[in-house]
This record gives C-alpha cells, sequence and structure tokens, in this order.
C-alpha cells in the first residue's frame, strides 16, 4: 500500500515539474516578463569544448531553464500569494518580511544592516579617504559633509525575519560614523533621524528600495541643519503634495510583481530648476541650476538623492551639482571644473564601503 502511495507521489511530482517545461516548450512566455524583472533572458548554453565548459554545463542549463519555462508569471504571484504572510520568502534579490514589506538583498545590504557583515579594513579605508579629501577641500576654502542614507532593513528592523534582525551587533555604520568623527571630517547619522521620523508617515517604500520624498525631507532638514543652514529646512506641510497611489517599485519588478502591488505615496511639489545632462543617461551626472543667486552644492550619491535632494537645495542654492559616486572611484578633478561651495558624500549605506585599492583620482596635493 505504501509502496504504491509513493508511486503515486512520484507520479504527481513528475507532472507538476514537467508541466512548465512541457508549456514552455509550447507557449513560451514573452521575453517582455522577464525584462519586467529589470534584467535580461539567461541566453542558451554553447556546446562545451573544454573540460571548464563541461564543469560549467549544468549551472548554465538550470539558468537557462529558470528562464524559459512555461506559467512562469503565474508561478511567480502564486509564490508570492502564498508566502506574503510568512517570513522571509522572496528571491535571491528580494526578501519578503512582515506585513509584505520588501527588502533589497544586493550588495549585502541585509546582512549588513543586522551586523552580520562587518568589513573593519574596508570601513578604515573608506575613512581615510574621505578624511583626506575633507583636507584637501578644506585647504581650498571648500565645506565638505558625509551623510549616508540608511538601508531600510537599517530602518525597519522590525518588519524583518528574526535572523536578520540586529541584536545589538556593531555594524559598519556604526564604525563608519565613529571613524569620521575621530577624524574630524563633518558626518551626520542619519539613522536617528530616519527612526524619529517613522512616527509621521511612511518614509521608505514597501515595493522599493529607497526612501519615499517624506524620508528624503527628513534627510535633508537634518543636513541642513547640521551644515549650519537652519533657514535651508522645507516644512512638510508645504512641499509634500496629498497622498496618491504609487504603483510597483524596483523591488517589485525584481520579483515580477510590478503590475499587481500598490501603495499611498507623497511627492514633492516644488518647482524645478534649469537641468543640464552631463552624460548621456538621463539619470546619471547633471547640473541644475535655479536662476537666482546663491552657493553652489556638488552632492556625490546615488539614486536616493538623484531628483529629490536637488529640488529641495534649489529653494537656497543657485546651482546643484549631482555626481555619481562611482563606488569611490569619483574623478575629482570635477571639483575644479564646478568649483563648489559645499560638497556633500551622501552614498546609500550599502555603497558605504569603497572597492578595494581605490585611490582619489584628480585630486592633486
Amino acid at each position: 500500500m505504501l509502496v504504491r502511495h509513493r508511486r503515486m507521489f512520484a507520479v504527481v511530482a513528475f507532472f507538476v515539474l514537467a508541466v512548465p517545461l512541457l508549456v514552455g516548450l509550447v507557449a513560451p512566455d514573452s521575453p517582455a516578463t522577464v525584462l519586467r524583472e529589470a534584467r535580461f533572458l539567461t541566453p542558451a548554453p554553447r556546446l562545451p569544448v573544454t573540460t571548464a565548459d563541461w564543469l560549467a554545463l549544468p549551472a548554465a542549463v538550470d539558468a537557462y531553464l529558470k528562464d524559459h519555462f512555461g506559467l512562469r508569471q503565474m508561478l511567480i504571484t502564486a509564490h508570492r500569494e502564498l508566502t506574503k504572510p510568512m517570513l522571509g520568502f522572496g528571491n535571491d534579490s528580494v526578501l519578503i518580511g512582515r506585513d509584505g514589506r520588501f527588502f533589497y538583498l544586493g550588495e549585502e545590504g541585509v546582512r549588513q544592516s543586522a551586523g552580520l557583515l562587518v568589513r573593519d579594513r574596508g570601513v578604515a579605508d573608506t575613512v581615510d579617504l574621505l578624511a583626506a579629501t575633507n583636507r584637501y577641500l578644506k585647504q581650498h576654502g571648500i565645506r565638505f559633509l558625509v551623510a549616508s542614507p540608511p538601508n531600510a532593513a537599517t530602518i525597519y528592523q522590525d518588519d524583518l525575519p528574526d535572523w536578520a534582525q540586529n541584536s545589538g551587533k556593531r555594524t559598519e555604520y556604526d564604525l563608519f560614523v565613529e571613524g569620521l568623527a575621530a577624524k574630524g571630517v563633518k558626518v551626520v547619522d542619519l539613522r536617528p533621524v530616519m527612526a524619529a521620523a517613522k512616527a509621521g508617515g511612511p518614509i521608505y517604500y514597501r515595493h522599493d528600495s529607497h526612501w519615499t520624498p517624506r524620508g528624503a525631507l527628513a534627510g535633508f532638514n537634518a543636513i541642513a541643519q547640521a551644515d549650519g543652514h537652519p533657514d535651508w529646512r522645507l516644512d512638510q506641510a508645504s512641499v509634500l503634495a496629498p497622498l496618491s497611489t504609487r504603483k510597483g517599485g524596483d523591488l517589485a519588478r525584481m520579483l515580477g510583481v510590478q503590475d499587481s502591488v500598490t501603495e499611498p505615496a507623497e511627492e514633492l511639489k516644488l518647482p524645478v530648476g534649469q537641468k543640464q545632462p552631463l552624460t548621456a543617461i538621463p539619470w546619471e551626472d547633471y547640473v541644475e541650476s535655479s536662476g537666482k543667486s546663491g552657493p553652489t552644492v556638488m552632492i556625490i550619491g546615488d539614486s536616493f538623492t538623484t531628483i529629490d535632494f536637488a529640488l529641495m537645495l534649489l529653494q537656497h542654492a543657485g546651482r546643484v551639482v549631482w555626481l555619481d559616486h562611482h563606488h569611490c572611484r569619483f574623478d575629482w578633478a570635477a571639483i575644479d571644473r564646478f568649483r563648489p561651495d559645499e560638497v556633500w558624500w551622501m552614498p546609500n549605506e550599502r555603497f558605504l564601503v569603497c572597492d578595494p585599492g581605490v585611490r582619489l583620482l584628480g585630486l592633486a596635493g
């Protein structure tokens, strides 16, 4: 009797595994369904030639089949709905935490926030690099400030599964802030700022890795205060638009569910300046002017600051220069080109540690 049940189970299991593959041969999903996940289809494996090719073949075939089975979107959606009430599900890029909040697993951000990844040497090298930058800029009369937007996992600890919560471990952010302060670099710890701002509304998106305009505004006001510009602070009631509905998000795309998740969102209602792109890619380096007198502020950061911070700064600054940090491989010759009055170093926490061996480029003296 038991043997017969095992046979039936084997037949059912084979059927469940075979159906997506058969559908994939007869009516495969469109490549667009994978492109929605912010990546490209894995190409078919090549015919092995060398021993190394043969050893790599199983992994190549597995990656190809993962992108070419049928009913892909249906199964991804079913997986999301079944695992949403649970803890710690998602895929290799996204962790679904409590209450359905998405967390980005890339760059080891969740482990970094939990204190499970601490690259002491890397943090120390980054601190030394920024301290050298501070000395150089100070010699040239340019103010320098460091303020790293925290990971969502650092701020929304209660929404993480138990393994990913920080139980009191020191983190790279701790070492970073303490190291910079010890070397006389002005640094703003945005973690307590974000933690306090949570009471007023959503400061990070639920289905996206970034902070909301409300979160960015809280960070901006704290930086303006610490930088000696209390008059630059902006009132939430005046600059935040009424709630609207936001669909999808970068993490939702990675899970393939961007068309089925929404959340309330606020946008900034601030006038835009005159924008001049510095690269062919629209969301990369640019200069934006307000058309009025005021200082030039250079921000070196990532997608956390590429839009909202320029809008907020232009209410008082004459010009904002926004440049990608390139994992600290930023060419400091831009300092001589744009001659800013202030430089704000603002890569997100997950980019806190510079690439190994990075040296200052274009920074003489």
